[in-house]
């Protein structure tokens, strides 16, 4: 079994050093970090690590609350979150809420039980006044992405869904096409399921692209989905049961959009002839759907680099100010929305 002075020789440092590293000392750069990090799986190294928890204080794990797993848009976040935590000596606990708050809360409760260092909530699927409320009694390391729970002692990572929303609208406007519906996220629900899902802002963008360009707003062009394939099938079947059709449609994720995408098939429509399509979060599927799927692409990546970043900077006591960044979305432009045809 590797000792820690094994450690230490192969990777050519002391052994302060290398104890430094499983540690997780700041002063270490992060060149012989890794390259510490990487003689430990090399050896198969596994230090006691309750007994190095008690002594350190430390239970060198990070919570992770996804709400929803099966969602292609996530795991590309994961990756990066994990990938740096664990060249930081942090091991990964990972929570599914599967869409549901209440399995959000007790996952919550949970991992802040099995005294992770810190959390990350991937999707703000823990319900508001619960969590405030444990924010005021507590100074506990947690970023959030992709939820503004509108608290200033908050670390909050969010893209900018209105603008994207507008951007993807405005695009299908600008080609010609009317009427322009949306399928949504869950509208009529209560107002922390309406933020939770991250409903609001795109419906927000749509709606704004419409009064930019002097069109009143009618709800017969809203369908509610559920941010999940079945939704985006079910919301373009009622589109299709109307007696007035729209000629493009807007749908607020990707997953729901590749369902709306089947349902027009099933009809015997053509995409975009027929109705153009844009998405909302470049999930990979959306360069092999046929038509390819024109849509709003999130910067995944640079979501959970900075989850991670600014959590291990909490942890670490460089960070004492909290911040709300907001990034921006791009649109990528592909088959579904008809663009190239024009352009033909």
């Amino acid at each position: 079994m590797a000792t820690l002075k094994d450690i230490a020789k192969k990777s050519g440092v002391s052994v302060g050093t290398a104890s430094a590293v499983i540690n997780n000392k700041s002063w270490v750069s992060d060149k012989t970090r890794k390259r510490v990090w990487e003689v430990i799986e090399q050896l198969n190294y596994r230090p006691n690590q309750t007994a190095r928890s008690l002594k350190i204080k430390k239970s060198e794990t990070i919570g992770l609350i996804v709400s929803d797993i099966t969602n292609p848009f996530f795991p590309e976040i994961v990756r990066s979150i994990e990938g740096i935590a664990r060249n930081h000596g942090y091991s990964l606990i990972l929570c599914d809420a599967n869409e549901d708050i209440e399995i959000g809360l007790e996952s919550f409760n949970l991992l802040f039980d099995k005294q992770v260092d810190g959390m990350i909530l991937l999707g703000g699927i823990v319900p508001q006044d619960a969590l405030l409320s444990f924010l005021k009694k507590k100074n506990f390391p947690l970023v959030v992405v992709e939820r503004d729970y509108g608290y200033s002692r908050l670390n909050t990572i969010l893209v900018d869904a209105v603008k994207g929303a507008f951007t993807a609208t405005t695009h299908l406007l600008n080609l010609g096409y009317w009427p322009v519906g949306i399928i949504s996220g869950p509208l009529s629900l209560d107002q922390e399921s309406n933020y939770l899902h991250g409903s609001v802002g795109r419906f927000e963008g749509y709606q704004a692209a419409l009064k930019a360009k002097g069109i009143p707003f009618d709800k017969s062009w809203v369908k509610e989905g559920d941010f999940r394939f079945e939704g985006g099938y079910r919301a373009m079947m009622q589109f299709l049961e109307q007696v007035t059709v729209p000629r493009a449609v807007f749908v607020s994720n990707d997953l729901m959009a590749i369902g709306a995408m089947e349902a027009i098939k099933n009809k015997g429509l053509r995409i975009p002839e027929d109705i153009a399509i844009v998405g909302y979060d470049d999930i990979p599927e959306a360069s092999y759907t046929s038509p390819t799927l024109t849509t709003i692409a999130l910067p995944k990546r640079k979501l959970g680099t900075l989850a991670i970043e600014i959590l291990l900077k909490s942890l670490s006591g460089q960070e004492n100010e909290y911040q709300k960044v907001v990034l921006p979305t791009k649109l990528v432009v592909r088959e579904s929305c008809g663009a190239q045809i024009q352009e033909g």
